[in-house]
């Protein structure tokens, strides 16, 4: 017998209190051992500024959870991408599906629905939200800093911050305003890699200064593509190997000050991506592939049980099929003045548009799929939203606030296709979108509107002690949605009301140790069932979380340890689950969206960097989250006549009640090893070699916890020579060549489940020179 024991977040809350207790305390011996010794190191360890309270700031003084990388950090590590941020970021895990439907996942709290327009982390480009799930992988090339914060920051950020948020910190001209400065970088490696570019900021005169990037990233993927037409170029398509891709991205930027205290940014930036699809494989249940559940209409399972099966070395792409083709456009101003010494006033606008257009293969076999080959075109459509904040910002000896307002609308068309295409041959292969033989099936085209209206506040007050801080963040939140639907012409709409608090208590128990406490709300906007027979079933509500989260952060050994952590507790209510729609009599109806269940969430974080040495250093991270289903939840998709449950395998009934929350491991590591030392030749450069290790456990595939996605170890290395001016580095990525599962997701549908794995990239090398001015 298995006994369950759930914590209340009273005792959540104790049980870190003493945690915390004993951890400090620990940090306070070793600061008093620091102040009796030498320090082992002559060097002490840089920390990071963040802007995640939109004020620059140490990372040691934010009482949040935050992992944030700067450009040599990022570097360091080979991070290029969300995927690679992942591997050493405790708490965050990432599912690319090809783009389409990217899902970052923070503190396990994983969305339900793969296809969702909303996704429980917000993503933001130097504080302009960008809306869109496809938009936000846009790589690490041209940017300065990137920033994960975790647990609910709806209080401070407003949209969909239900979990956490993404900060990109770009490349800025303000840079520039004491000398010229920029790079040049250029990196060829394995498998047709080659990437150049380049950033660079002026000064024009003493209070203006102009910036530029722009980079071109071009792959041809790791993996190989066994398809016998797959060296035909076919554009937008997937030629030669999977996963590869041909992306570049430009930026012009401009900073002013006309006026002691009053300054002025302003930035334009693109990012044009071309994506393959990468390697995947469909197995199906007419297929027979499947070793649990119901028996249904082809005499097979319905349901597959235990590790989804693995890559294997012969994957077959149709060149017809693409991943991510998107152009986005990013406008941004800012403008602050410093009203007095204390009074801060700030407004900022901006644009975030941009067209997609991805075409995923779904078929088991791709090769002899003619004459009926399936495609999903999906998601086609463009967006177009804009933004205006305006804040007024406080901040005296004992007090500092603000108040602020924000406002937004924004357009989004989004069709969904189901494509039927001939079977290729080498007298016959258009691309998709050229192919007029080809039958298209439109299974969404809509067009949605989205107007928010918000206001927020913040209030800090610092006690006498000048040890303790206690403050409070408030946002009430208007949001308009309407969802018109471009083939019937129906319209609906809704207006979605939402107070996300969020209060906090910090203590500096030392110069070097600060503890934190805090509550808060997240919260994620409803939405619309337009195919739903019932209208009180056309609209779902938002669903909400709470969250309570106690933590540290301290510097030991006189700078050169650093050692953060944080436990939480998240009690998740109203979760947007997909379910068949009651208020049909069609067994097989489409699916809709609604409330259907709650979840609790509670674990904990650790990051560490400590300078062993003046040549050795390590860094790492860890992260545990238990994320569970509560008592008379249901996941009806498993429902639907004929049930793909059979009793045995999963209940009739589709509960789930106690199911971990699928689609997010519950365990994560990174460990990183450096040695640093200066060659006495050419100048005394400095050489350095790096190892790194990421490891992460199984993972559900879905709420029935039937299949999981094994876990992974994936090792990378970087070994790099630094002169005055210009550096040079060769590194390797997954450098055992691992083949794995990365992500997973499943089709639950009467007539036929379908599972569709993802492959992780293979093996990558290559070597990487910049030169600095």
């Amino acid at each position: 017998m298995t006994v369950k024991m759930k914590l209340s977040p009273f005792r959540t809350a104790m049980l870190s209190a003493v945690a915390f207790s004993a951890f400090t305390g620990l940090s306070q011996s070793a600061h008093a051992q620091t102040e009796e010794a030498e320090a082992e190191s002559s060097r002490t360890l840089d920390t990071v500024t963040v802007t995640a309270r939109n004020r620059a700031e140490s990372l040691q003084d934010v009482p949040m959870s935050i992992t944030a990388l700067d450009e040599e950090a990022m570097a360091a590590k080979n991070i290029a991408s969300l995927d690679d941020l992942a591997k050493f970021t405790s708490g965050f895990s990432f599912e690319s599906f090809s783009g389409g439907f990217a899902m970052p996942t923070i503190r396990g709290q994983s969305q339900t629905r793969v296809t969702a327009l909303e996704v429980n982390v917000s993503t933001f480009f130097d504080e302009v939200y960008m809306p869109r799930s496809w938009a936000i992988d846009i790589g690490t090339s041209t940017l300065s800093r990137i920033e994960v914060v975790k647990g609910p920051q709806s209080a401070r950020y407003g949209r969909n911050a239900f979990a956490g948020a993404i900060n990109y910190i770009p490349f800025k001209a303000s840079g520039g305003l004491d000398g010229p400065t920029g790079s040049v970088v250029g990196t060829v490696g394995s498998d047709e890699r080659l990437d150049y570019g380049f950033n660079g900021a002026i000064p024009l005169g003493d209070r203006f200064a102009v910036g530029a990037t722009y980079m071109s990233s071009e792959y041809d993927g790791s993996w190989g593509n066994s398809h016998p037409y797959a060296g035909v170029d076919i554009g937008p398509g997937t030629s030669g190997n999977s996963g590869g891709w041909d992306n570049s991205s430009y930026s012009l930027t401009a900073f002013a000050e006309p006026v002691d205290g009053w300054t002025i940014e302003a930035g334009f930036y693109n990012f044009d991506v071309s994506r393959e699809i990468g390697a995947n494989q469909q197995f199906s249940e007419a297929n027979g592939d499947f070793n649990c559940g119901s028996v249904r209409n082809f005499g097979t399972n319905s349901l597959f049980c235990g590790e989804v099966p693995g890559p294997v070395e012969d994957i077959a792409i149709d060149p017809r099929a693409y991943g991510v083709q998107s152009d986005t456009d990013i406008t941004r101003i800012q403008t602050s003045y410093d009203l007095t010494d204390e009074i801060e006033l700030s407004y900022l606008f901006g644009r975030v548009k941009g067209e997609v257009d991805i075409a995923n293969m779904t078929v088991p076999d791709a090769v002899n799929c003619g004459p009926v080959c399936e495609f999903q075109n999906a998601p086609i459509g463009a967006i177009d939203y804009d933004s205006h904040e305006f804040g007024l910002d406080y901040e005296g000896d004992s007090w500092r606030g603000g108040i602020g307002a924000f406002i937004s609308e924004g357009q989004d068309d989004y069709e969904f296709e189901y494509v039927i295409a001939n079977g290729i041959s080498s007298d016959n292969f258009p691309s998709l979108p050229d192919d007029t033989t080809a039958q298209r099936f439109p299974l969404t085209n809509s067009t949605t509107l989205t107007d928010i209206e918000s206001i927020f506040a913040e209030l800090q007050y610092s006690l006498p002690n000048d040890k303790t801080r206690v403050g409070v963040e408030a946002r009430y939140s208007e949001t308009k949605i309407t969802s018109i639907n471009n083939v019937s012409g129906n319209v609906i709409g809704e207006k979605f009301i939402a107070v996300t608090p969020r209060f906090t208590l910090e203590h500096d128990l030392t110069e070097d140790a600060l503890l934190y406490a805090s509550v808060a709300k997240g919260a994620k906007a409803g939405g619309f069932n337009p195919t739903a027979v019932a209208e009180e079933y056309r609209v779902f509500d938002e669903e909400v979380n709470w969250t309570t989260e106690v933590g540290a952060k301290t510097t030991w050994l006189g700078g050169n340890l650093i050692v953060n952590g944080a436990v939480f507790y998240t009690d998740w209510s109203d979760m947007q689950v997909t379910s068949p729609d009651p208020s049909s009599s069609d067994p097989q109806a489409v699916t809709i969206t609604l409330n259907l269940g709650n979840a609790t969430v509670y674990g904990g974080e650790l990051d560490f960097n400590y300078l062993a040495t003046d040549n050795l250093s390590f860094d790492g991270t860890f992260s545990y989250s238990k994320g569970e289903f509560s008592d008379g939840t249901t996941d009806a998709s498993f429902t639907r006549t004929p049930g793909s449950c059979d009793g045995m395998a999963c209940p009739l009934s589709g509960d789930i009640s106690g199911n971990a929350i699928s689609r997010t491991p519950g365990e994560q590591a990174s460990l990183g090893v450096k040695w640093e030392d200066q060659l006495s030749i050419w100048n005394d450069p400095t050489w350095s070699i790096r190892g790194d290790l990421s490891w992460q456990s199984e993972q559900y595939v879905t709420s029935m916890n039937l299949a999981t996605i094994p876990s992974r170890t994936l090792l990378g290395a970087n070994a790099s020579m630094v002169w005055d001016n210009f550096d040079v580095s060769l590194w390797v990525k997954n450098l055992t060549d691992e083949s794995y599962v990365s992500n997973s997701y499943v089709v639950i549908l009467p007539f036929g489940n379908t599972y569709q794995t993802f492959y992780g990239p293979r093996r990558s090398f290559g070597m990487t020179a910049k030169y600095h001015f």
